[in-house]
């Protein structure tokens, strides 16, 4: 029976390489001679095989992209390096990988690092120690490898916390591949993971010489994985035909011819392999593994996995035998296989795949296969692309703007023209050369190319564009002369990719690195600085998700003011009126402003508001009793000096009565 399922188109395209590629190991193309290349940074984005950068992480102010840029100078621009500050928790390594689209041979690397531990935010240091793997063929990673591997460590200058590194390298013994990750291993300081910043990672290598594919008018791009089982000293009886599948013809038999085999082949149990050259392919040959024991078992355990591919409407061809794995160890690929009729609803439409069940004699379980319906390519419309120069931030977004470029390929018909458009098909341009993309936001370039036949082929493409970097605007309040408020405003100009945090520091220098500032800090509400004798400067600075860093920006802050006294006087007598003890208290504003007066007694208060300068006031206070002891007078004066309020008092003894 067979089992319809649903199939995106992406799945599609990926679907059908695989079944295309399910046996073409059996393929073997001729390779043709290739010159020896002269090893080069084989990393730098400008290359022609530059690779692609992925990163564990990166913040919003660093960049994955400056890694390969070519630039390896020193520098303390956040933007022009990659670095791991931020991310919580706090992992062990921090790792890059480089993934090239066609192999390179590589058997050197240059690392130069970036620190600033003890300035600022300090977060950043020198790693514990870093490491190179390859992928190999099978996609396992591995550590490259040689008799002199060593990964130095530039050394640590504590006169320069903040700094470029000397550039560190190692050699290794050459590797072909298409995948190199590095593995930065953290400094743990205080029992904290320190994060690390690399200016430029280079690789050098060159691109390994390519075998050439087929020519799809005369190769096969696949072929059957034959298996031959034979007893010691009995030659194979090696199939006739073999099923091929062509660059544009279905699954089809074909004679074959083997190479000859041997008693010295079949003398003792192991395997080998037999070439073969299918009529019609001379520039191909197939492979045939030979399978040889002392004895043969008949019992299976798998059967392997076939794959096919049709067009809407077309019947698929599935193959008559199948490979087969027995408990012995070795295989056959000639088992008979009878496959489940197929209902034509199930080929009907393109995009879709379906599963068929077959019988195996023998086996149980029996076999599956798996078809793959695609819609012919129409190459009757020119095939048309669009690539943007340089890379994007790790963010996704670029921070200067990039070129587009405009490639077209005539397919029935020669070219008669290229266009371009940069505001979504409204107006259109001749394409002759790669166009600037200066728009912010998401931009989409769209682009065409007319056949003189008169057919159109089209491409889109889509880029995040900011290259504005943030506006952080501030407001200055302070308070009593001894402290001042401060609130920031930033702001991200639209359409951009929005702010990501805002920092300060503060101390006594006014270079925004100074050692003797306070680390820098996000800014989540306004903060307070206490002023000095000294001016005392705030540094401030935004970043926006794209990656763009606004300059440093200082403010001033001025210096604390001495609070004003106030000038008063205050005397205090007792006096027995009518044989009561009494408290008289006298208080003078020698000020030249106008004050408020609170004279206290041990018996009383009183309150004068708005004494002026050069006035007296005087309260009178009754003991209630006949004598009194000794005691003191309190004075206390509220006025307003230069918009401020400030306060003030005095006391007065008076003796005992």
């Amino acid at each position: 029976m067979h089992t319809p399922r649903s199939l995106p188109r992406a799945s599609v395209a990926l679907a059908t390489l695989a079944a295309l590629a399910l046996v073409v190991g059996a393929s073997v193309a001729a390779p043709s001679p290739v010159a020896a290349e002269t090893p080069g940074n084989v990393a730098v984005a400008t290359g022609e095989h530059a690779p692609d950068v992925a990163v564990s992480y990166v913040p919003p102010w660093n960049s994955a992209a400056a890694l390969n840029d070519g630039a390896s100078r020193p520098t303390d621009n956040l933007s022009a390096m990659w670095g791991t500050w931020g991310i919580s928790p706090a992992p062990d390594t921090d790792v890059v990988t480089y993934t090239w689209d066609t192999p390179v041979t590589v058997s050197a690397s240059t690392l130069y690092l970036w620190q600033n531990a003890g300035v600022g935010d300090g977060g950043v240091r020198i790693p514990a120690g870093w490491s190179l793997e390859y992928q190999d063929a099978a996609g396992e990673w591995e550590p490259v490898s040689g008799d002199d591997v060593a990964y130095p460590l530039p050394a640590f200058d504590p006169a320069q916390p903040k700094t470029s590194l000397a550039p560190v390298s190692v050699a290794f013994d050459a590797v072909t591949t298409r995948s190199l990750r590095l593995i930065l291993e953290r400094q743990v300081v205080d029992g904290s993971p320190h994060a690390t910043s690399v200016i430029e990672w280079e690789v050098t290598g060159f691109a390994a010489p390519d075998e050439p594919d087929p020519d799809p008018s005369d190769g096969f791009v696949a072929a059957e994985d034959v298996a031959v089982r034979t007893l010691t000293g009995v030659l194979p009886i090696l199939p006739t035909r073999v099923w091929v599948i062509g660059a544009d013809i279905p699954l089809q038999d074909i004679p074959v011819t083997w190479d000859a085999v041997s008693t010295a082949n079949v003398a003792q149990p192991g395997t080998f392999a037999v070439s073969g050259r299918v009529d019609g392919y001379d520039a191909q040959t197939v492979e045939a593994t030979v399978f040889v024991a002392d004895e043969l078992s008949q019992t299976m355990t798998s059967i392997d996995y076939t794959s096919v591919i049709t067009a809407p409407g077309v019947a698929p061809v599935l193959p008559a035998t199948v490979r087969a794995a027995f408990d012995d160890g070795t295989a056959a690929s000639g088992v008979p296989v009878t496959w489940d009729p197929i209902s034509p609803d199930a080929y009907a439409d393109a995009e879709a795949m379906f599963d068929v069940s077959g019988t195996v004699a023998g086996f149980s379980a029996g076999a599956l296969a798996t078809v793959f319906v695609v819609a012919p390519v129409d190459q009757t419309t020119p095939l048309v692309s669009i690539a943007f120069d340089g890379a994007p931030e790790g963010s996704g977004w670029y921070i200067t703007a990039p070129k587009a470029t405009v490639t077209a390929q005539k397919t029935a018909s020669d070219l008669r023209s290229i266009e371009v458009s940069l505001d979504a098909g409204a107006t259109w341009r001749p394409y002759s050369e790669p166009v600037a993309v200066d728009g912010q936001g998401e931009v989409i370039v769209l682009a065409r190319a007319t056949a003189v036949d008169g057919a159109v082929g089209e491409a889109r493409a889509s880029a995040k564009i900011d290259t504005v970097a943030p506006v952080t605007r501030d407001t200055v309040e302070v308070v009593d002369g001894v402290s001042a408020v401060v609130t920031l405003s930033p702001t991200d100009a639209e359409p951009g990719s929005g702010l990501a945090r805002t920092v300060w520091s503060d101390g006594p220098d006014a270079d925004p690195a100074g050692a003797s500032n306070n680390m820098f800090a996000t800014y989540e509400k306004p903060f307070s600085v206490e002023l000095t004798d000294a001016p005392r400067y705030v540094h401030i600075r935004s970043q926006d998700a794209a990656g763009n860093e606004e300059s440093t920006r200082t403010i001033t802050l001025p210096s604390r003011t001495a609070t004003p006294a106030l000038e008063i006087e205050a005397s205090a007598t007792t006096r027995l009126i009518a044989g009561k003890a009494y408290v008289i208290a006298t208080a003078k504003n020698t000020d030249d402003v106008a004050m408020d007066l609170v004279v206290t007694t041990p018996y009383g208060s009183k309150t004068f508001t708005g004494v002026g300068p050069g006035r007296s006031v005087s309260v009178s206070v009754n003991s209630r009793s006949t004598t009194i002891p000794a005691g003191q007078v309190h004075v206390e004066a509220t006025a307003v000096v230069d918009g401020r309020e400030v306060s003030d008092e005095k006391t007065a003894d008076y003796r005992a009565l």
